[in-house]
């Protein structure tokens, strides 16, 4: 998976038009894009992020069955509440910052 990034020109080109709002925005780009492409631009990072999701239907299964055990609840509120909504909040972050910098190529 290919991880979009703003070329140079589009980047100066975003930079003239926001000034300091910008410069913010290109500071979240760099703060979160090696999370991003460790996460979702390799192999690994993707096996990763989908043993979490599967591990979380699992879990859920667990609970509806009402068969979990007090280590499954306890792993299914910190892949639920914590580890995934990190991973979610950091790569929305980054493609959020992504597309502010496209709209000024329109």
């Amino acid at each position: 998976m290919e991880i979009l990034t703003p070329s140079l020109d589009d980047i100066s080109r975003y930079l003239e038009l926001t000034g300091k709002r910008g410069t913010q925005t290109l500071s979240i780009l760099g703060r979160y894009f090696p999370f991003v492409q460790s996460v979702l631009g390799t192999e690994v990072g993707r096996e990763i992020l989908k043993d979490d999701v599967d591990r979380v239907e699992e879990l859920l299964l667990k609970v509806i069955k009402e068969e979990e055990t007090d280590l499954e609840r306890a792993e299914l509120r910190y892949l639920r509440d914590v580890r995934m909504p990190k991973v979610i909040k950091k790569v929305k972050l980054y493609l959020e910052a992504i597309k502010e910098i496209g709209k000024v190529k329109s």
